[in-house]
């Protein structure tokens, strides 16, 4: 009897765990997430990149996104839609999405980082530069550009729009402003703090000065070669091909054809500063410590604030294109010359047609650039063609370059 009560009882319990099986409502299973798409398909870091696909949610802290794996930073998110920046160092590689552990792969977003050089697209009335050969940059992003062969003054907008900003387009010396100035092969360029601009007048052998409004004077130089000091037209100069201007207004002339650096006051005074080096391109750093190009002789020189003579940073006398430190390194023609506010140079090579950076250490490396061409992309598969000048926006890890033979101007991403 006992025996038959067990049985009974056990069978009851079998069929009540069975009746509540029946009864349970089985668990979806949540639809994996998809990628369809992305845009922009490239950029530099912290780019903004739309994300497309399916089933990614709208919950930001189940969601992940990866860039060559790398992960990114979501700025939005919808079910069929994510925003995120690109990180810092992330390389070209797919994108990723990981939700809840669970990934999906979308299209590879191409990197633009350190050495990635890009060419400006232009618009406007003056787009047709003639051996660009000078660049500076204003407080507001514009570009000033030294159009050589056109004799002018250019002005590109950080949207890439062009106009005259003094000039001619015909070779001449006349002060005035706008078109109605005239210069004769405007070489080199420099902006100061209160939007002027000062400009190495070459074949005029004159330092002539710009306002914000376009008018063009006459600082310094007869438009007669020579090589004397003095002030204003008593001061002579012989093809001034590089300029820079210190934190505490004075201006510095690489003075080519009397292989000499001179100083320029906001007067007019002119000095001789430094002797005895064939000077292409200068900079000058936060100290008003100068950096120079020795052109012919393969070199580049530090100088320190209130010194005479240059110390060399890297280079000698031998041509060749070797990355290294201090004279281990070798140039073949540096030409321009831009300093950022840690002291590193940035050197333009006409005959390498590289991009060269010196540290404090002087070690010496290429940023970008091979052999002769004009092609946009990542370090020394871009190609320039006689790049002659240089300046930063070193706040925006951005380098200009003025690509002579090109007749354009070239963007470098320096991370």
């Amino acid at each position: 009897m006992k025996t038959k009560l067990h049985f009974l009882s056990v069978l009851a319990t079998l069929l009540f765990i069975s009746s509540c099986k029946k009864d349970e409502t089985p668990t979806p299973t949540e639809p994996a997430p998809t990628v369809t798409g992305i845009s922009p398909t490239s950029g530099p870091k912290n780019t903004v990149v739309t994300i497309t696909g399916t089933n990614f949610g709208t919950n930001m802290s189940v969601l992940k996104v990866f860039f060559n794996g790398v992960q990114g930073t979501i700025q939005t998110a919808a079910d069929n839609s994510i925003t995120a920046t690109v990180p810092a160092g992330a390389g070209t590689g797919a994108v990723k999405i990981e939700k809840n552990s669970v990934q999906a792969t979308g299209p590879v977003f191409t990197y633009q980082g350190n050495g990635w050089a890009s060419t400006l697209t232009l618009t406007g009335t003056a787009t047709n530069l003639n051996h660009p050969s000078g660049i500076a940059r204003d407080a507001s992003g514009n570009l000033y550009v030294c159009d050589r062969d056109n004799h002018r003054i250019v002005k590109i907008t950080a949207a890439g729009v062009t106009s005259v900003f003094a000039g001619s387009g015909t070779s001449g010396f006349a002060n005035g402003t706008g078109t109605a100035a005239q210069f004769n092969q405007p070489y080199c360029i420099v902006a100061d703090a209160s939007g002027n601009f000062y400009v190495g007048d070459r074949l005029n052998h004159s330092i002539r000065k710009i306002t914000s409004a376009g008018a063009v004077t006459t600082l310094a130089g007869s438009g007669i070669p020579g090589s004397a000091d003095g002030t204003g037209s008593a001061a002579s100069f012989s093809e001034p091909l590089g300029i820079t201007i210190t934190n505490a207004g004075n201006i510095f002339v690489a003075d080519y054809g009397n292989q000499k650096i001179r100083k320029v006051t906001q007067a007019g005074v002119v000095t001789t500063a430094v002797n005895g080096y064939m000077c292409f391109g200068i900079g000058s750093d936060a100290a008003n410590n100068l950096a120079f190009t020795n052109y012919f002789q393969n070199r580049v020189f530090r100088v320190s604030d209130g010194s005479n003579a240059g110390v060399l940073a890297a280079g000698d006398l031998t041509a060749g294109s070797t990355d290294g430190t201090g004279a281990a390194a070798r140039f073949n023609t540096p030409a321009g010359i831009a300093v950022d506010g840690s002291g590193n140079l940035y050197v333009t090579e006409i005959g390498n047609h590289r991009i060269r950076k010196i540290t404090t250490a002087g070690v010496v490396t290429t940023i970008a650039g091979s052999t002769a061409g004009n092609a946009d992309g990542a370090g020394t598969t871009a190609l320039f063609n006689s790049p002659i000048a240089a300046c930063g926006d070193f706040a925006n890890n951005i380098l200009y370059v003025a690509d002579f033979e090109n007749h354009s101007i070239r963007k470098i991403i320096i991370e």
